[in-house]
């Protein structure tokens, strides 16, 4: 309904306009007398027109369907579609039920189409379907093909003969024959297949153009004037051919890809207008073929000033300190992304959580030469409200909360802390994921969400048996609860065993038992890494401990107990102190009748008490594979201070450095780790507490306790009062993430001795199965070494479960 009126009502209006439509209707009236009868018939009109509604709505609520027809059926009988439709004759007509029908004969996948038709008669309504059936594959066949039969192929095409066409499956089909014929070599394959005759008659026909069967024979580069054959290499997937190892297949899709690959680290290294290309040259000997990409370097862009946008919270010198790139140098993108990142990261710690950091490149006029703006957008800055643990179904919530170190409402949300809480709850192996985020619209304040994931084991309880050169055949028996409770008693029987108790207050349980060939061992160790909620670390371990020495028996049975404080704040944030009590009876026997007269002295048993205190410093990325960062611990024990029957002291230091030197196209980092270990006894010190080298985890390229003063007429090792340490390791992947390589010099001496080094190369295995299991094999040969010295060049170390 329509109403219109101009100056309807005033007194001295001398036209009025009234107009009412309804239902197509207008009626106009020009006098202001009668504009008041407009309202009373607008009023009748809508009357009218609901009755009128309501009329033709009884009128066709009574018309039924007289005849219910369908057009374009071939292969579907009338009866299926008419049970699929839902429409009988002598039914209402009403147009949803013939929509619905539409709807239900599409989703049987026997129509590419669906419409409907109406025709009204005097007795009713006649339906007639109009269809267009999807084609059926009546065959599958193959032309062109004579490197594989047509049984071979026709097992790689998932289409059933009599099934509707799924073009999916047609275009999968195609996609796997060029895939199984690239693995053979044959790089410029061609499948296609006739769309009109499988629409029309239902046979699939495969054409394939196979062309020649090559294998890369040599690859080469030219126009590479900066890196070299050797650097270019390792940025390409293309491999000749090797026989066994490698097939040498060329696959054009992964030639074009290698091209983008050179191309992107040449403008990474600053080649910025650099160009790359490929052709193909076929060698003397058929079949062979040579891969040549041509590069055209371009000029190598330097950085003529770094300038920041958008910054008023630090002054300009302040965050050029942060950057590596520096005006002058080569532009390089990984720089360029780590002064990104540094940038942003100085505004997280500040509490610019929404801080957004880019850099952008612009050519100067100068020729080679450009200029980079780092654009900040600060936002706001934000400070901690409250936090918020969800996703724990068994965990207490301060398992949770304690690894986050911010505190509302006086600190501020630095995402810097964030991120390290993440990895610090996943390092504990409680949660297989975990995420902190800022919520909330409160200005100035955002609640930090801890979403976690608990890991779907409670515990573990494993059984293994390992091989290593150090200590023989020894099996493993270990049950370890990641996520303990003390305080969670099981309310029956089946709660314990089915891991339903002691369980989730963040503590560890683990129990060992290792019988072995040269070594048993039983250990009970507890740690409760928040004593009292607190970021004092607290760790009891009871032990037994048999193995056979050089010329003597040793045996001890004792306990530990330590607490252990993490600075959070303040000048030592970073560091964490320990103090160890110990008590330990040791005993020495089965000794040799013509053992050193050092081991003689020391027969019988020892009562062992000390109090040790140690300072450590972790800055590495990672607790179990670190790629940057070090670590420092310095120790000092003294033993006798509470009595016992020996009195000296033990000082202990060991740092190690890692630094990553590559990442390459898969993420995976190449470490170079630095390592130095020292010691020094003060006083006398009893043969079994004394130093000693050789072996994994020492010096590789000696036997276990090969390195070290002999007395004697057996020249059994009796160990020394002091230790020196060296050693370089670089890594890097070989297969996948879980195999690497290494290369290592191990260098160090033990007592007065001569000093001892080695070299060697080996490789590292992480087999994960119900845990990682490590396995590592070393070749190494002594380059500096003492007659007395026990080689050995073959070291391993194998751990399995089952």
């Amino acid at each position: 309904m329509w109403y219109s009126a101009r100056r309807c009502g005033a007194l001295r209006a001398r036209k009025v306009l009234c107009a009412v439509r309804v239902l197509g209707l207008k009626v106009t009236l020009s006098d202001k007398r009668v504009c008041g009868w407009s309202v009373y018939m607008l009023l009748a009109g809508a009357c009218v027109h609901f009755l009128a509604i309501t009329a033709g709505a009884q009128e066709a609520g009574s018309i039924t369907i007289t005849s219910v027809e369908f057009t374009g059926l071939v292969r579907t009988s009338p009866e299926f579609a008419r049970d699929v439709a839902g429409m009988a004759v002598g039914e209402k007509y009403q147009r949803r039920a013939l929509d619905v029908a539409v709807s239900r004969l599409l989703r049987t996948g026997r129509f590419l189409a669906a419409t409907y038709s109406i025709e009204e008669r005097p007795e009713g309504v006649r339906v007639t379907f109009e269809v267009h059936e999807r084609p059926v594959v009546s065959s599958v066949s193959f032309t062109g093909n004579t490197k594989f039969s047509g049984a071979r192929l026709r097992d790689k095409v998932s289409i059933a003969d009599g099934q509707p066409v799924d073009w999916f499956a047609v275009r999968d089909g195609r996609d796997t024959i060029v895939t199984l014929y690239r693995d053979e070599g044959y790089g410029d394959v061609e499948v296609s297949f006739d769309r009109q005759r499988l629409e029309q008659t239902g046979e699939l026909i495969y054409n394939i153009e196979e062309g020649p069967r090559v294998r890369i024979r040599e690859i080469a580069f030219e126009g590479d004037t900066t890196f070299g054959r050797g650097e270019l290499i390792k940025r390409v997937e293309t491999k000749t051919s090797l026989w066994i190892f490698r097939t040498g297949v060329f696959d054009t899709d992964r030639v074009e890809s290698d091209v983008a690959r050179l191309r992107g680290y040449y403008r990474d290294q600053g080649f910025l207008d650099a160009r790359v290309s490929y052709r193909r040259e076929a060698m003397e000997k058929a079949g062979d073929l040579r891969v040549v990409f041509t590069i055209v370097e371009g000029t190598q862009y330097a950085i003529e000033a770094l300038e920041f946008r958008g910054v008023t919270v630090f002054a300009p010198e302040e965050l050029t300190a942060q950057l590596s790139s520096k005006v002058g140098e080569t532009v390089k993108r990984i720089q360029i992304d780590g002064d990104v990142r540094a940038v942003r990261s100085r505004f997280w710690e500040l509490g610019y959580i929404y801080a957004a950091v880019r850099a952008v490149q612009v050519f100067s006029d100068r020729p080679g030469l450009v200029r980079i703006t780092i654009e900040v957008e600060e936002g706001d800055q934000y400070r901690v409200g409250r936090v918020k643990v969800q996703g724990n179904t068994r965990t207490k919530d301060k398992v949770v909360r304690r690894e986050l170190n911010l505190f509302p409402p006086d600190d501020l949300f630095d995402l810097n802390e964030a991120q390290a809480a993440e990895r610090r709850l996943l390092e504990t192996r409680i949660f297989s994921a975990a995420r902190v985020t800022p919520r909330g619209d409160e200005p100035g304040v955002r609640e930090a969400v801890i979403d976690v994931t608990e890991a779907e084991r409670a515990g573990d309880f494993l059984f293994g048996v390992g091989v290593t050169s150090n200590s023989g055949l020894v099996g493993n028996v270990v049950l370890d609860l990641r996520n303990f409770d003390i305080f969670d008693t099981p309310r029956s029987l089946t709660e314990f065993v089915k891991f339903k108790s002691f369980y989730g207050g963040g503590q560890r349980l683990r129990l060992e038992l290792q019988p072995g060939t040269e070594l048993n061992r039983f250990r009970i160790d507890f740690t409760e890494p928040y004593l009292f909620d607190k970021p004092i670390r607290f760790d009891l371990s009871m032990y037994l401990f048999e193995r056979g020495r050089d010329g003597y028996n040793e045996r001890r049975v004792g306990a530990n107990v330590s607490l252990g404080k993490r600075f959070e704040h303040g000048r030592f944030v970073g560091w964490s102190g320990e103090i160890a009590l110990r008590i330990e009876a040791a005993t020495v026997d089965d000794v040799d009748l013509f053992a050193a007269s050092d081991i003689h002295d020391d027969e019988g048993q020892h009562l062992l008490t000390s109090v040790k205190l140690s300072l450590a410093r972790d800055r590495t990325d990672s607790r179990f594979f670190a790629t940057t960062g070090d670590r420092l611990h310095v120790g000092y024990e003294q033993f006798g201070v509470l009595g016992g029957d020996d009195f000296f002291g033990q000082l202990t230091t060991r740092y190690q450095w890692y630094r990553t030197l590559k990442t390459d196209l898969l993420e995976r980092k190449s470490v170079l780790q630095l390592r130095a270990e020292g010691g020094v006894i003060v006083g006398e010190a009893p043969v079994f507490e004394r130093f000693y080298a050789g072996g994994t985890g020492t010096m590789r390229g000696f036997e276990f306790r090969g390195v070290g003063p002999r007395d004697g007429i057996d020249e059994n090792n009796i160990g020394g009062d002091f230790l020196v340490l060296l050693g370089a390791e670089y890594t890097y992947p070989l297969i996948g993430e879980n195999i690497r390589g290494h290369v290592f010099m191990d260098t160090g001496m033990v007592g007065s001795g001569a000093y001892r080094a080695a070299i060697g190369i080996g490789v590292r295995i992480t087999v994960d199965a119900l845990g990682p299991i490590p396995l590592e094999f070393n070749f190494a040969a002594p380059v500096l070494s003492d007659s007395d010295d026990e080689e050995q060049v073959f070291s391993f170390l194998i751990g399995g479960l089952f």
